[in-house]
């Protein structure tokens, strides 16, 4: 998840916890051979999948990775730009200390990049930039929403939605003008928290969590598929492989590509949750009612970035982030993210999340960027130049993902992500960021589903 809002608060207990057990992997050689090695097929190669593998294959078992794409790494894909390695999906590690994703980014000899909201620089609509006071109100609000002891916190037996538990993000419930384009830029905070919006994400699920947020969030200099990478060195992985059927049969499962058919004694399905939604994949027989009604409720969140480079800043070098207000209803730089401080590459990279995103993702690449600029010059006048190259995201519209991250929506619940993450028949097993309880949207979350699924299918093997 490429939020900027740190670690989720539901799974920070538990995270230290597991993390304070979990191996770094990979690690040379196998343990000894389990007495009975299993053989699985692990479908998916992202960082859930690739956990997964690695934990399997270190175990002794015999496992076969089956990617649709023509890449390992999912919806972590780092690409180079502009001579620099750069995430288009998830970016950050939230909350580094005790998160497992640290070591393993150490190991893969990462250069984390700690980025602080306090090195910003807020402007309204107009391009006026907010004094201290205005953007110090706007951040207070800002922490308090996402406080483990949240003053806007709602405890009602009836579920409703954020916007409607704290009216403060809703612009309609704003008097002036001003208020209601901070209203909205809050609302579109949470939309990129969260990939859905404030109308739709669960109050309860929102303010549910134990846990704090923490200070720092690293980017990767290296990019994330560095870590997928080390994850998957040496392991059995088939690429172009897109899964048709999981069929259960006999004592194992079938697993069908539209090539070959793979009959093995489990499997580990780590699709995301979109894929899963539009049922991309048969089960056979059909998922039991309690994956399916997960499945259902647990939303599909998106976030897209919106990618710049100049040659040259014409922003203050040192700031992390440049934030705008807008009068508009998708506001396409409501938080830009500057690689500058950390990279020494005169690149942003606007984030767009939940409606917004899939609206404007609808545009061409060049009207995308267009928004931006708009955008830009308000805050730093006519004379910005164009970019020399641009790239733009749109994971909804990817079929191999339909979005970038679940959220819990009104009437969803943390038992919608339990469910999900249950066996079937001590043969099927699920994980992915979707498919935890432990940081569920979050990209530890997945590599935690992941190493959690590979102990549920070593404890068959016995």
């Amino acid at each position: 998840m490429v939020s900027i809002a740190g670690l989720n608060r539901r799974g920070l207990l538990r995270l230290l916890a597991a993390a304070a057990t979990s191996p770094i992997l990979p690690r040379s050689g196998h343990a000894q051979a389990p007495a009975r090695p299993l053989s699985v097929i692990v479908i998916g190669a992202g960082l859930s999948g690739l956990g997964c593998a690695r934990a399997l294959a270190d175990a002794g078992h015999r496992v076969t990775v089956l990617e649709a794409r023509a890449r390992t790494g999912g919806r972590l894909h780092t690409v180079t730009f502009r001579g620099q390695r750069l995430d288009l999906g998830g970016a950050w590690i939230h909350g580094p200390e005790g998160n497992p994703l640290t070591p393993l980014a150490d190991q893969a000899g990462i250069r984390r990049l700690p980025t602080y909201d306090a090195r910003s620089i807020m402007f309204d609509a107009d391009g006026r930039r907010l004094t201290e006071a205005e953007t110090t109100a706007i951040f207070d609000t800002v922490g308090q929403l996402i406080a483990h002891d949240s003053p806007f916190a709602y405890r009602g037996a009836r579920d409703v939605s954020l916007a409607e538990a704290v009216p403060i993000v809703d612009p309609t419930t704003r008097a002036t003008p001003y208020d209601q384009r901070v209203a909205a830029w809050l609302s579109s905070y949470i939309a990129g928290y969260a990939g859905g919006d404030a109308a739709e994400v669960s109050a309860q699920g929102w303010f549910g969590g134990e846990g704090e947020i923490p200070d720092e969030n690293h980017l990767l200099a290296q990019g994330y598929n560095a870590i997928t990478d080390l994850l998957g060195r040496g392991l059995d992985i088939h690429l172009r492989q897109v899964v048709r059927e999981v069929r259960m049969t006999g004592a194992g499962v079938v697993v069908a590509t539209a090539e070959q058919a793979y009959f093995v004694d489990r499997v580990v399905v780590t699709l995301p949750l979109g894929v899963l939604k539009r049922g991309d994949v048969a089960f056979d027989p059909p998922l039991p009612a309690a994956h399916q009604g997960a499945i259902a409720r647990i939303g599909n969140g998106l976030l897209n970035k919106i990618i710049l480079a100049f040659n040259q800043p014409f922003w203050p070098p040192e700031t992390h982030y440049l934030r705008s207000l807008s009068a508009t209803r998708d506001n396409a730089a409501p938080e830009i993210v500057s690689l500058q401080p950390h990279l020494n590459v005169p690149v942003l990279v606007a984030l767009v999340g939940g409606s917004a995103a899939q609206r404007i993702e609808m545009l061409p690449d060049a009207a995308q960027v267009d928004q931006v600029m708009q955008a830009l010059r308000r805050m730093y006048g006519s004379a910005v130049p164009n970019p020399v190259e641009t790239r733009v995201t749109r994971w909804s519209r990817d079929v191999y993902a339909r979005g970038s991250y679940s959220f819990l929506p009104v009437g969803g619940s943390l038992d919608d992500h339990a469910a999900l993450s249950r066996p079937i028949a001590g043969r099927i097993f699920f994980a992915g960021e979707a498919a935890t309880t432990e940081a569920p949207s979050y990209a530890h979350g997945a590599l935690l589903g992941g190493r959690r699924a590979a102990r549920e299918v070593m404890a068959t093997a016995s």
